[in-house]
Parts: C-alpha cells; sequence; structure tokens
C-alpha cells in the first residue's frame, strides 16, 4: 500500500525489532502469530487485522493507535508553515527506482545559497540552480550514504565549493575540500546561522542543520517512523528524543526521504514515540 510516507507497517516492524535485537521468528513468538505471518507483514503482502496490529504494537513498545493508522493509511503529516526567512527548495528526486530529498538552502537577504545532500541526482541540481539563477557557495552533507553524496564531484566541478560533513563520516568521492564539522558548531549562509546538530545512529557522524525554526535531519527521523539504525538503534532513538524532540513542537522537520513534518506532529503520531512526551 502506498502511503505517500517513507515507511509503511513492515518497514516499521523491522526497525522496532531492530530495537529489541529480535528475529521475526521471536517477534511471532513473543505476539503469538505464525512466523509467516510476520514474514507477510514485513514483505507488503499483508495488513492484519487490528487486534493482531494492536498485539504487535504492545510487545514492540509501539502505539497501537498510530501504528494501526499507519498501517491503514490513515495519517499523513499536516504541511508545515514554511520560514519567511529563508527560501529552502526540495527537489524531489531518484537513485535509481529509489526516492530520495535533496534541498536547496537561499539566503533571501543575500541569495547566498548552499547544497543539503545530493540526492545522488547532481544533474538535477545543477538545473535547479540554474534556473534559479544561483550559484551555491556550500554543500551541506547529513551523511555519506551514496543517496546523499553520490556525484558529490559533478557539483564541487561545477560551483567550485567546499563540502561540509562529520569526520566520522566516510569521505565521499569526488572532492578533497572537506569542512568538519563540531556538534553546535555555527556556519554562517548569508545572514542566516546554519546550526551543526550531531544526530548520530544512522550513521556515526550523522548530522542535522537547524537554520531558525527548520532542521535538515537527513535519515535520522522520518514521517511516522526513525531512520534505519546502520551504526546504533539506541544512538538513534537518543538523537530522535533527546535532540530533536529537545526543539518546540512548531520545529518544522525536513528529512531525506518522504515528506516534512513537526516535533509536535511526530510526538502526537508517530508510533514509536506516541504517548512518551
Amino acid at each position: 500500500m502506498t502511503t505517500g510516507l517513507e515507511d509503511e507497517l513492515g518497514d516499521i516492524l523491522q526497525k522496532a525489532r531492530d530495537g529489541k535485537s529480535w528475529t521475526p521468528y521471536e517477534l511471532a513468538l513473543a505476539a503469538g502469530l505464525k512466523p509467516d505471518e510476520i514474514r507477510r507483514i514485513e514483505s507488503y503482502e499483508l495488513i492484519p487485522p487490528e487486534p493482531i496490529i494492536t498485539r504487535i504494537a504492545e510487545v514492540l513498545d509501539l502505539d497501537g493507535p498510530a501504528l494501526s493508522a499507519i498501517a491503514r493509511n490513515a495519517w499523513h503529516p499536516k504541511e508545515p508553515v514554511s520560514d519567511p526567512d529563508l527560501d529552502l527548495v526540495c527537489l524531489n528526486v531518484f537513485m535509481g527506482a529509489y526516492p530520495v530529498k535533496c534541498y536547496l538552502l537561499r539566503c533571501l537577504s543575500t541569495n547566498e545559497t548552499a547544497i543539503v545532500d545530493t540526492g545522488a541526482n547532481p544533474e538535477a541540481i545543477i538545473r535547479k540552480a540554474q534556473e534559479m539563477k544561483l550559484k551555491p557557495s556550500k554543500i551541506f552533507l547529513t551523511h555519506a550514504h551514496p543517496d546523499h553524496a553520490w556525484g558529490l564531484g559533478l557539483l564541487v566541478k561545477e560551483f567550485q565549493c567546499p563540502t561540509w560533513i562529520d569526520a566520522q563520516e566516510p569521505r565521499p568521492e569526488g572532492t578533497d575540500d572537506f569542512q568538519f564539522v563540531k556538534d553546535g558548531e555555527i556556519i554562517a549562509l548569508g545572514r542566516l546561522n546554519v546550526q551543526v546538530i550531531a544526530t548520530p545512529g544512522h550513521t556515526p557522524g550523522g548530522i542535522s542543520y537547524k537554520v531558525n525554526n527548520t532542521i535538515l535531519s537527513g535519515d535520522t527521523l522520518f514521517a511516522g517512523s526513525m531512520g534505519r539504525a546502520n551504526s546504533s538503534w539506541q544512538d538513534l532513538y537518543r538523537s530522535i528524543t533527546k535532540t530533536l524532540f529537545s526543539f518546540s513542537d512548531d520545529t518544522v522537520l525536513h528529512p531525506g526521504h518522504g515528506p516534512a513534518t513537526t516535533v509536535g506532529e511526530e510526538k502526537q503520531h508517530n508510533p514509536f514515540f506516541c504517548g512518551k512526551f
């Protein structure tokens, strides 16, 4: 079922299992289900009845009604309010068949512009910058996975600008001109202040970038779900609950996949966090 969200019921179950270090068999045992039922749910072949969703949610420490709403395609985050002091252009691009988001962040006062992630589609970024008559002066990477950093060399060649990344991340190919960020660091972009926020867990050096009331959060959090904890589930959970959720409920979150959301929406509707704040 296509929901418009990055994650469906099966994805959420897999990620919640990861948090408990459970196999599908162990989840089936805990929920009193057959292993094949869990396999079919996680393979997007089955949306089980409401009582089973509730039972699964309970054993995985998820919120049952929030999980059911996503399973039934009954929730989508409200469109966040735009910040009048900055221009944030979201490019919906693809790495093969996989949808990815990258961004052009522009200071309205000075026109200075940064690229946030490459979306593995540098040509699309170059075309959009040319269309808007912009020459980006900075590239901010949330992490080094190919869907967020591939094609970096083409962008550097086109715009002759440095790339900001955490020192714990692998160095993407295409440039040696890296600026290594630190948590809490402020980077000037025209008259905008871009705050570096360490949000590890998806990767060891995962970074989010905060401008005013807007956070570009990479693969830390998706609307209605978490990112995949390739590095550390516990670190990723803390990055969300202790870091991103420390900001006001109207803070806008722009992830690397799926729709934009807000801190408040996620506290109220994300099955991992609903009822815990």
